[in-house]
């Protein structure tokens, strides 16, 4: 039997387009920041949205839409979450997960839970977790699935940036120790007493005129 004459080329080019396959799986999240559901609710729904180009049959479910979300309390979050549902299923409209994202994005990262920070059940989780919300990042209800399955890894995940910041593992804050702290007060000693004398020869120089 003769074997396969493979080689490593064509292995590395395999490896390549399958990389390049989960690549293109991954959406990219839809941007946008939102006082609350109802603000995002009253952009995302105006009926002048489907005017150009003119679509008489999205307007027309826009404009019952619309009305409803005007006529709804601020506060009243289950209902707000319907007429969102309505919006995605009757108009096709996709709300924005930029904030959900980078939080989830952040705290299921892989990297969280490895080197000095390993945890086993922990990065298996984060790993499953972290495929899905690149996967999802345009899809704010699959989003908020998600969020209720990463509880735990949200709940440990406590940098000391926001998570606007892209941060992707705990950074710990530098600790001065007693040399430095002493050198840093004894440069602003020196500082402040540099400018006590500029200031008194300032005074003495006016009242010798």
């Amino acid at each position: 039997m003769q074997e396969d004459n493979i080689s490593f080329e064509e292995i590395g080019k395999e490896e390549t387009a399958h990389a390049e396959q989960t690549q293109a799986l991954f959406k990219q999240p839809i941007r946008g920041r939102y006082q609350s559901l109802h603000a995002e609710l009253k952009v995302r729904c105006a009926p002048e949205n489907f005017m150009n180009p003119y679509e008489p049959e999205k307007v027309s479910k826009a404009n019952e839409l619309y009305s409803e979300v005007l006529a709804t309390d601020a506060q009243a979050d289950e209902k707000l979450k319907q007429l969102r549902l309505r919006a995605i299923e009757e108009l096709g409209i996709k709300f924005s997960t930029e904030e959900l994202f980078d939080k989830l994005s952040a705290a299921c990262n892989p990297k969280n839970f490895t080197g000095e920070s390993y945890n086993k059940k922990r990065l298996e989780l984060a790993n499953r977790l972290y495929q899905t919300v690149l996967m999802n990042a345009d899809n704010v209800l699959a989003l908020e699935e998600i969020e209720g399955e990463a509880k735990e890894l949200i709940e440990t995940y406590k940098p000391h940036h926001n998570y606007d910041t892209g941060t992707l593992a705990n950074t710990p804050k530098r600790k001065y120790n007693l040399v430095e702290s002493c050198i840093i007060v004894l440069s602003i000693s020196i500082i402040i007493v540099i400018l006590i004398m500029d200031i008194v020869i300032i005074i003495v120089s006016i009242l010798s005129h």
